[in-house]
């Protein structure tokens, strides 16, 4: 819901109107129904929001939103889903409402609350609240990090944003490349550059559960105000039902029809299913396939057929998905590589088209429920080191890694050899010593800090890591490393579209609630994959078939193949990027990286996932090469 952006500084800001509509022209597609301004009557500050409307059609719902006297403005990105149970609590404390939207019990809250109003929210959101008394900008970002947030401090002040392209114009933005985001970049599970990095030295993203506070045209200070409770939780399939069903029922807030992805896979049929039980009728559903003839189509009609619904297939188009990928990295403003994302893109342009705002998507339910793969041989780790005395298994793990050859036993010992909540840390750190030297180059790879992983990793277990293994894996996982398919992918394809994608299961109390749960109780074993997410799927035996619960686990897009892409419909467009491969301005080696797109031709052994990525950056150099007449 919604575009978002603001401006500050310690003097009046020249052109103030003109800058604020540059903003707004950026992101004009996340809200293409309205738009409105608010600059400060001392033209030190500015606010810009575009709006896509889906609670309070009125034009009493534009925004900015004021408090009862105009000393708060606030430009809101998502919905507040509590926001009925937050009004009459603020009601009944005397506040007065001029719109009935979502977003304008957020400056009635900061007033009651200041900087913890954050916590009584529940939703998805980054939002912005400009305090006119002392010219105070205070910004956040959901739990989750369903909804983007990008800053940029200048010597000439601050701009806010909801993407990076918003920022581009900002006097005085540093727009050279980040070496540190592109070695991140980079690792072997990232499509996308982590937060708080972004590809620009200048730019910054604000990390999920956390809030900004910038006065006098300067960052004060940035806080995290959530981390999920880590203790072990004996929790009922029935106490799960009635927390997925809230959160089901909740994001059904809206004065627009409600529409649902659909790929006859576990995560989205239960929520389809969940909604038929709160007698929601004739609900439009969409699929994403190959042709008609994929598995996934076939399931998901299935599925439809099963509850009841209007439903409609996509199919895939490799000639306008490259354009959908060359639209993406444009409007993400950096290079992000992760197909699925094009599927969705595709997918999303059809929704829209059809006349639908807001749908209903499955994702997290693989991170917070152990869907994928990987989680089986992390449970067996887990289970070992748990019986293995702690000192002596890092003192002789260590020693032992280091004498064997990349792979799954030197990865065990090295997680052996590490502290929780250091023990991703240590796998990346050792892939960086490998991957960087070749591709930045030794003395590009020697410059960069010694605990770049350790910056990124830390901060994410900094109130205690989990005991497990794959518990504290599978936290990173849903907060960063995955990024791209879960809080991303809700997110950007969809808003190129006017188009809000909400997920159940990333409502936090059903995060915290998965979290809290055994591993033991959703992964069970390292070969019988069809039954990952088993405490999901146990809950779900009542309400849907068998042979949809227990299916084996397709992805989306499952049978649209990267490297089956990369080597055809896509190829002479890769070989051309590799062949103008300029290594961002010596960033990268360009040799190293045309030496390994020739291996994976030749050969084949280098991963797919890895070219794709070096082509990625190299494409949204050719896209975006000099944004503001020059940026590298």
């Amino acid at each position: 819901m919604c575009g978002i952006a603001a401006l500050t500084a310690d003097h009046p800001i020249p052109d103030l109107d003109r800058l604020l509509g540059r903003m707004m022209s950026a992101i004009r597609h996340r809200g293409p129904d309205d738009e409105g301004t608010f600059v400060a009557a001392t033209g030190r500050a500015g606010l810009a929001h575009a709006r896509l409307s889906i609670v309070d059609l009125s034009p009493r719902g534009r925004q900015p939103l004021l408090n009862e006297d105009g000393s708060l403005a606030v430009v809101c990105n998502g919905e507040i889903y509590n926001y009925r149970e937050l009004r009459r609590d603020l009601e009944g404390r005397g506040h007065c409402f001029r719109s009935d939207s979502d977003s304008e019990v957020i400056v009635h809250l900061y007033e009651e609350m200041g900087e913890r109003c954050v916590e009584r929210l529940h939703g998805m959101f980054a939002f912005i609240v400009f305090d006119t008394a002392d010219e105070t900008l205070f910004c956040a970002r959901d739990r989750i990090g369903k909804k983007p947030l990008v800053y940029a401090e200048t010597a000439a002040g601050v701009g806010v944003a909801s993407e990076i392209p918003a920022l581009f114009d900002i006097p005085g933005v540093d727009l050279s490349i980040d070496a540190e985001a592109v070695a991140l970049y980079l690792l072997r599970n990232l499509r996308h550059i982590p937060d708080p990095w972004t590809l620009y030295r200048g730019i910054r993203r604000l990390p999920p559960a956390h809030t900004m506070t910038v006065r006098g045209g300067r960052i004060q200070h940035i806080r995290s105000y959530w981390h999920p409770c880590r203790e072990p939780l004996a929790t009922t399939t029935e106490a799960f039902l009635d927390v997925f069903d809230r959160a089901v029922s909740l994001r059904r807030l809206a004065d627009v029809e409600v529409g649902a992805l659909l790929s006859g896979g576990v995560d989205s049929t239960a929520i389809v299913d969940s909604l038929g039980r709160q007698d929601v009728k004739g609900i439009r559903t969409y699929a994403f396939g190959r042709d008609p003839q994929d598995e996934e189509l076939i399931r998901a009609r299935r599925a439809a057929l099963l509850l009841g619904t209007r439903h409609r297939e996509v199919y895939f188009d490799p000639e306008r998905q490259h354009e959908d990928f060359d639209a993406l990295l444009r409007l993400h403003g950096e290079p992000i590589m992760a197909l699925p994302l094009t599927h969705a893109y595709s997918l999303c342009r059809e929704i829209r088209a059809d006349g639908l705002k807001v749908v209903l998507a499955g994702h997290g339910a693989d991170e917070t429920f152990f869907g994928y793969s990987g989680f089986n041989r992390m449970a067996v780790l887990s289970d070992v080191l748990r019986l293995a005395p702690t000192v002596a298994t890092r003192a002789i793990s260590g020693g032992l890694a280091r004498t064997l050859p990349p792979g799954a036993a030197r990865e065990a010992l090295l997680v052996a050899s590490a502290r929780p909540g250091g023990r991703k840390a240590a796998l990346y750190g050792d892939e960086a010593s490998r991957v960087w030297p070749v591709l930045l180059g030794r003395e590009n790879a020697r410059k960069l800090a010694d605990d770049l992983i350790a910056r990124w990793v830390e901060p994410w277990f900094a109130d205690g890591a989990p005991v497990a293994y794959v518990d504290e894996a599978a936290y990173l996982g849903l907060m960063q490393e995955n990024s791209h398919a879960v809080t991303i992918a809700g997110d950007l394809p969809a808003m190129a579209h006017g188009i809000e994608v909400r997920c159940p299961f990333l409502d936090h109390e059903l995060v915290e609630m998965a979290l809290r749960i055994p591993y033991r109780q959703k992964v069970v074993g390292i070969a019988d994959r069809g039954r990952n997410k088993l405490f999901l799927k146990q809950a779900l035996e009542q309400r849907l078939p068998t042979d949809i619960l227990y299916a084996p686990k397709r992805g989306f897009g499952f049978f649209v193949q990267e490297e089956a892409v990369l080597r055809g419909p896509w190829k002479e467009r890769v070989d051309a990027a590799f062949a103008d491969f300029d290594g961002l301005g010596g960033v990268l080696d360009a040799e190293a990286a045309r030496a390994l797109k020739t291996e994976f031709d030749v050969r084949g052994k280098v991963p797919a996932a890895m070219i794709a990525k070096l082509y990625a950056l190299q494409r949204h150099r050719q896209l975006l090469r000099g944004p503001t007449g020059g940026a590298s």
